[in-house]
This record gives C-alpha cells, sequence and structure tokens, in this order.
C-alpha cells in the first residue's frame, strides 16, 4: 500500500521530545473542581463588575437576549444537564469568569432582576412567569440547583490562561483574540492599540461592518502592525518565534512590548507617532487607503499588513519620503499586487515576509 503524500516517519527522539512537551504544559495547568447552587452563584453576583465573581472586561459587550436567558432557566427548572462554570481566581482572591457570564447573568435576571420568561419550548406554560410567580416549593428547588465549577488556579501560566481562554469561548458566543489579549495582557501597550484602534483617524481609513467592529477588529489590525514592524529586524532574527502562528507570536510580542513600556515611558509616545505617520502616508499615497475597491465593507488583514507595515518600514529608511499616488497605483499593478497578496496560506511566514516586502520594495522603487 502506497504512503500518503503528506506522510511523516516519527523517530523516537520526536516522541520524546512531544511526551515532554505535554508533561511541561500539563504542570502549568492547575485547577480545582468545586459545585455551587444556583443561589451561592446569584449572591456573589450582584452586578458585572464590583462583587466577588465578576465579567471580564473582554467579555462585557457579549450578552444573552432575554430569550435566551429564559431559556437556560427553562434547563435549570427541567433538570437539562448544564456546562461547566469555568473561573480564574484572581490574587486578591476574586472570581473572573472565564466562561458562564452569559449563565450567571440570566439567573441573576431571574432570580433578582424580575425577569419574566418568554418564548419557552420545553414547558410554554411558564411564559410571563416571574420567579416571585413560581410556587415556594418550585423557588427553593431552583435556587439548590447545583452547578459544577472548575476554578483555575492562580499560578496557572499567562500564555496558558490565554489559550485556554481563547478555547473555551469558541465554544459558544466566541471571545476573539483581540479580546482576548486585552483581558489577561494589561498594560500601556495595551491601552495604545485600543486607543488607536477606536480613533476617528483610523477608523476613517478602515471600513467594517458592525460586526467586525464588534469583534475588535480594528484593535487586531493595531496589534499586528505594532508586532511586525517592531520584530521585522529584531536582534534574534526576523520575526522571532513566529513559526506560523501568528496567535502566539502577537500574544508574546504584546506580553513584551508591555514589559518594556512599562520600564520606559518614552516607548508609547514614539508608538504613536509612528502609527499615526503612517496612517497619513498611507492617507496621502495609496488612493484607496488600505481597501482594495472603493466601495469595500472591509480591510483585509494581509492587505492591511502589507501596505501598513511596508509604509511604516520605508518611513523609517527614508522618513521624508513622498510617492506620487499614481505612481504607487502603476507600481501595484506591475508588481501584481492583488495576486499576491492574498489571504490563501496568509500565516505562512514566507508569505508574510514576501507581502511586507513588496509593500515597501513599491514605495521605494526607483
Amino acid at each position: 500500500m502506497a504512503k500518503p503524500r503528506n506522510s511523516k516517519v516519527i523517530t523516537e527522539e520526536a516522541k520524546l521530545a512531544a511526551e515532554q512537551a505535554v508533561i511541561a504544559v500539563s504542570r502549568q495547568v492547575k485547577f480545582n473542581v468545586a459545585e455551587y447552587p444556583v443561589s451561592m452563584y446569584v449572591s456573589r453576583f450582584r452586578d458585572d463588575t464590583s462583587d466577588r465573581y465578576f465579567v471580564p472586561e473582554y467579555q462585557r459587550n457579549l450578552a444573552w437576549n432575554n430569550e435566551q436567558k429564559s431559556q437556560f432557566i427553562e434547563s435549570l427548572i427541567v433538570g437539562l444537564p448544564i456546562p461547566f462554570m469555568f473561573f480564574y481566581q484572581t490574587v486578591e482572591g476574586r472570581m473572573e469568569i472565564v466562561d458562564g457570564s452569559q449563565r450567571m447573568r440570566a439567573m441573576r435576571s431571574f432570580l433578582k432582576e424580575e425577569l419574566r420568561l418568554q418564548d419557552l419550548v420545553l414547558i410554554p406554560e411558564l411564559n410571563g412567569f416571574s420567579f416571585a410567580d413560581l410556587p415556594s416549593d418550585r423557588r427553593n428547588k431552583l435556587e439548590d440547583i447545583t452547578i459544577r465549577t472548575i476554578l483555575l488556579d492562580t499560578d496557572t501560566d499567562p500564555a496558558t490562561r490565554a489559550e485556554m481562554f481563547a478555547r473555551i469561548n469558541r465554544m459558544g458566543t466566541t471571545a476573539n483574540e483581540a479580546e482576548i489579549r486585552r483581558g489577561s495582557l494589561p498594560g500601556p501597550v495595551t491601552t495604545l492599540i485600543q486607543e488607536l484602534a477606536e480613533s476617528e483617524e483610523f477608523g476613517k481609513m478602515t471600513p467594517l461592518t458592525e460586526k467586525a467592529i464588534d469583534q475588535r477588529e480594528r484593535e487586531e489590525l493595531v496589534t499586528r502592525f505594532f508586532a511586525y514592524l517592531n520584530k521585522n529586524d529584531a536582534p534574534d532574527g526576523r520575526f522571532p518565534g513566529y513559526r506560523d502562528r501568528p496567535k502566539k507570536f502577537l500574544y508574546d510580542y504584546l506580553k513584551e512590548a508591555n514589559q518594556a513600556a512599562e520600564a520606559d515611558a518614552q516607548i508609547v509616545p514614539a508608538m504613536r507617532q509612528e502609527f499615526l505617520r503612517m496612517l497619513d502616508f498611507v492617507a496621502d499615497s495609496f488612493p484607496l487607503g488600505f481597501r482594495k475597491l472603493k466601495s469595500a465593507n472591509t480591510v483585509p488583514r494581509v492587505r492591511f499588513e502589507a501596505i501598513a507595515v511596508g509604509s511604516a518600514l520605508a518611513l523609517r529608511q527614508h522618513p521624508d519620503l513622498k510617492v506620487d499616488p499614481e505612481v504607487v497605483v502603476d507600481r501595484m499593478e506591475k508588481a501584481g499586487f492583488d495576486k499576491i497578496v492574498v489571504s490563501d496560506g496568509a500565516n505562512v511566514r514566507s508569505k508574510l515576509e514576501g507581502r511586507i516586502d513588496l509593500g515597501k520594495a513599491i514605495l521605494l522603487a526607483e
């Protein structure tokens, strides 16, 4: 029988290295399992931010409507299995709700905030009921229902936490990578990225759908700009540690950048200035900015990276650079920019390097 074309022989050394990696990561994941009644969860969650249990900032824009809340309460009442809650215990002893904030809000809405059930499927007879309308024995039974919870230990490695945040939140209303980084890596550069992403100048140049905006796509773009620009020619090589995995690369960059900015107050102002200078240059030199078409309501990441990072690198080399927009369009067409800068295999290192180099070369061509 012929071997598959992409088959790979796994050596004993590779198996040993993989097993050691599994053991190393497993040691970083520390947690306990607990089981608490609904009444306890609600009593420690009077609002989203200030009580013993709280919703992290990156999840606060995610919210169930009353129909979704009602159907979750219906599931509790009839005894359907409820997924585990997932909390991270902070050093102050508070509980950050990593997964389960929507369920927590639904329970609080019904038990404490007079939510009236609606659009129920299994027990439509309860439509219109509030918690107070239930018989006292049913109220007691609902309050005593227990839900299992995983408590992630304070000592868990931050990178492992971030990856767990991503995987858990993919199972429901997703918390995307930009939200996860914002929630798990606070610091001066994280704050700068949020500031620039929400700026009027950047908003005008990056037309996006409301859904993309809500998912913090502009924060993702700004993060990629700084990471790829500042790691393009690092002391330990170009894009050190990238390995075709932008998620980990961006996380590691932001962690390192926050630490550097905390030690040097000049870093953030310099980053802000360079970003805004790049925006002005792109506005003056590229007739469509980062868009492919004039009518586009989206900005492809690969196109943004090529133009934004390429422009910033060109400006680092020639701070007074000016290029006529018609010349830029002509060079892009001759270089086959639209055919080269595409999403297929976008995360491969060679393609990342290629599109950034192409953006820079178009501007610096003689």
